[in-house]
């Protein structure tokens, strides 16, 4: 069985999903959501706020978990172009820049933590529309001052391009993945090989993982050249090992002592860019490396299947992002649903259809459990979700400005917020948001992608 298939191409839908969630960007929308590591606040992103309609109060918010209350908003559009600006994106995505907080990682808890913007990939384009290498990897606020600065990462790049395919000669870096506390991140730097190999038609790269601690921003360690091509990492929350699947093998690094254990081997493979990254995901332990049908273990080598039924909410449809507990004990999956969206005679655009399917899977029972998310035709589409580190409770948050709390084992609902984007006026606050779209059939188009 190919590992690399079964650790990696399901959550590489779930990056693929975070592509279409940007690709129309609203102020009350919802892209992230993230418990803090003393399990007392959560945090949201969404947009810059660039839409005129609304009155924008900022695209991250920290809730109190027990009482629902906003505790602190902030983030502006000017907050990102003083990371980015203009000349800097994430590669291989259908929009260049950065216009949202969807890529956020919370280190630490409020009000002592920061907020570290962390796209999985990052180049920078020039004039002649090459993406080149940065010398930082994202930004990232503090909770106090607001000010933002970047992570910068120094690296010394080729004196000549030797990349082969000119067409695709890129330097940049990514995957770049937070580990599930906040604490680390596996960083990937491309740049292009001094030595081609032979016959292969397409751009080729070294690959250096680096791991940086994100409480002091620094470097830890490097691993040079460990692979000509990085699909997916993954980093535990120790930060002693990480995990990634190239282009040439599937492997493990423990950070301390350097050693590397090799998983899988891919023989005349062919790196190709892909359109987004994707991560790996471990256990709590960092023991073993976990995905939705095989737990690895890394010290035996012994791989262990999880036996689900063939109509089990696992092997049905696809899967739009996948959680896994802490302690291992249970899956959360987002599933989402296509909608139709017509116009009524006033011009205003309708959605109908079913909400996202947000289900909780038992791990040991393989018992189903979903989440009462949405009953209505408008809201609970385009979800996202986070576990809590003790495990307890789930959060969802959607497009739309919704934002629901669960007690796992009993599933009921903790608390709820909706319409959390923008403010409204008194006499309105009740109603439903509905953002209009001057171009129905760009409208149209977009939904009919789901």
């Amino acid at each position: 069985m190919n590992k690399m298939k079964t650790l990696f191409l399901v959550s590489f839908a779930c990056a693929w999903y975070g592509i279409a969630q940007s690709s129309h960007a609203a102020d009350d929308d919802i892209y992230a959501i993230q418990f803090s590591e003393d399990g007392k606040y959560l945090v949201t992103g969404g947009a810059g706020g660039n839409s005129p309609q609304l009155t924008y109060d900022g695209g991250i918010k920290v809730w109190d978990v027990n009482e629902g209350k906003l505790v602190k908003a902030f983030g502006q559009q000017a907050d990102l172009d003083n990371m980015f600006g203009a000349e800097y994106g994430s590669v291989g995505k259908r929009r260049w820049g950065i216009d949202s907080f969807k890529d956020i990682v919370l280190t630490g808890s409020y009000p002592n933590g920061k907020i570290v913007v962390l796209p999985t990939s990052l180049g920078r384009m020039d004039k002649a529309s090459n993406v080149q290498l940065p010398g930082f990897i994202g930004g990232y606020m503090d909770f106090t001052s607001n000010q933002t600065d970047r992570i910068p990462l120094e690296q010394k790049s080729a004196s000549a391009r030797t990349c082969g395919d000119t067409n695709a000669a890129y330097e940049f870096i990514g995957p770049v993945v937070a580990s599930e506390n906040g604490r680390y991140a596996a960083v990937v730097v491309n740049t292009c090989k001094q030595e081609l190999e032979a016959k292969i038609p397409v751009a080729q790269y070294d690959s250096t993982l680096h791991v940086m601690d994100l409480q002091t921003l620094k470097v830890t360690q490097s691993f040079p050249k460990v692979d000509s091509g990085i699909y997916a990492a993954g980093v535990t929350d120790n930060g002693e090992r990480v995990a990634f699947v190239g282009r040439d093998r599937f492997a493990v690094i423990d950070t301390k002592s350097g050693e590397q254990r090799q998983i899988e081997k891919y023989e005349n493979a062919v790196y190709q860019l892909p359109r987004q990254f994707s991560s790996l995901q471990f256990n709590e332990t960092g023991n073993k490396l976990v995905s939705l049908h095989y737990v690895y273990d890394i010290e035996t080598g012994k791989e262990t299947e999880f036996t689900w039924k063939d109509d089990s909410a696992v092997n049905k449809g696809r899967t739009a992002s996948v959680k896994v507990a802490p302690d291992l004990s249970y899956f959360v999956l987002v599933k989402p649903k296509k909608s139709l969206i017509v116009f009524g005679e006033d011009g205003l655009p309708r959605s109908y259809g079913k909400a996202d399917r947000v289900i909780v899977v038992d791990t040991k029972t393989g018992g189903e459990r979903d989440l009462a998310i949405s009953d209505s035709r408008t809201e609970g589409k385009r979800c996202v979700t986070d576990i809590s580190h003790d495990s307890r409770r789930v959060a969802v948050a959607c497009m739309g400005g919704m934002i629901k709390v669960f007690d796992v084992a009993s599933g009921n609902l903790v608390w709820e917020q909706r319409n959390v984007g923008y403010n409204k006026p008194a006499m309105d606050k009740n109603l439903i948001h509905v953002r209009g779209i001057s171009n129905w059939m760009q409208l149209a188009q977009l939904d009919s992608a789901w």
